[in-house]
């Protein structure tokens, strides 16, 4: 298994998680979105090149006064917050239980974390959380739950305290 962009030689027809949209999404719209760069879309594919499992990233900003108080006073004034959006992880459901979502989930943290340091400006990771379960699991790997937004929140300077990519 390889975490990758989304190339269209990869099989998607195969992959089927228990959120629908998200089957939907990574079938009918993530190269689209790829294209008009909206959104960069990783994928984990096995050794048939079937993607079992997938992410995205985008650059987003938020309102100063959604983020935790402890990082608006960081920001001056007049500035939003520059965060990385990570706005559909998914795995299929026959790798359920293998911890396959924790490995995509770090695999975007430490590269939205790379990317920080390399090449934009950005203080947190952002995740869209489709239903309590990914709430849950947000919350199990150190998210703070944002209640204005409903987004859930992730601090660079804590990503970066975790181990790096081999």
């Amino acid at each position: 298994m390889r975490i990758t962009r989304l190339v269209k030689a990869y099989d998607r027809s195969v992959f089927q998680c228990e959120e629908p949209a998200l089957c939907d999404y990574l079938k009918t719209q993530a190269t689209q979105d790829m294209r008009k760069r909206l959104a960069v879309c990783y994928v984990a594919i096995n050794d048939e090149q079937q993607v079992i499992g997938y992410y995205t990233l985008s650059a987003m900003s938020m309102g100063r006064e959604v983020i935790p108080d402890h990082y608006q006073k960081r920001l001056p004034s007049n500035y939003e917050a520059p965060v990385i959006l990570l706005g559909r992880l998914a795995r299929d459901s026959r790798y359920k239980g293998e911890g396959l979502g924790e490995l995509l989930l770090v695999d975007a943290l430490l590269r939205a974390a790379e990317a920080s340091q390399r090449s934009i400006g950005a203080m947190a990771v952002v995740a869209d959380a489709k239903n309590e379960k990914a709430e849950r699991f947000y919350g199990h790997y150190g998210f703070t739950k944002l209640p204005t937004s409903g987004k859930w929140f992730i601090a660079l300077e804590t990503v970066n305290k975790l181990p790096k990519r081999p």
